[in-house]
């Protein structure tokens, strides 16, 4: 999957990429995210909105929009926002 990042600022010093992805969110990708051992809250996915964490990011984004919010649980993680940048682009 190609994305294009967008960097912003987050409450306490912590930071949020906003990701445009070149397709819709669906399905697929939450099955993608179970599998690289994110949790899923079936609530959210059943309102529409994909939601899953690890114990460093949060990912949220509207089934059928394309642009993902990932924020960061920990207060240094400008290494794991990298890293999930070059995860999500494993998805096909």
């Amino acid at each position: 999957m190609k994305v294009e990042r967008f960097l912003i600022q987050a409450c306490c010093g912590k930071k949020s990429l906003i990701l445009k992805t070149d397709r819709p969110i669906d399905k697929r990708l939450l099955s993608f995210f179970l599998n690289k051992g994110f949790k899923e809250y079936q609530h959210f996915t059943t309102a529409g909105i994909l939601y899953v964490d690890n114990l460093e990011i949060i990912i949220t984004g509207p089934i059928g929009s394309d642009r993902l919010q990932i924020k960061c649980k920990i207060a240094d993680c400008d290494q794991k926002l990298k890293e999930f940048e070059l995860l999500i682009q494993e998805f096909e």
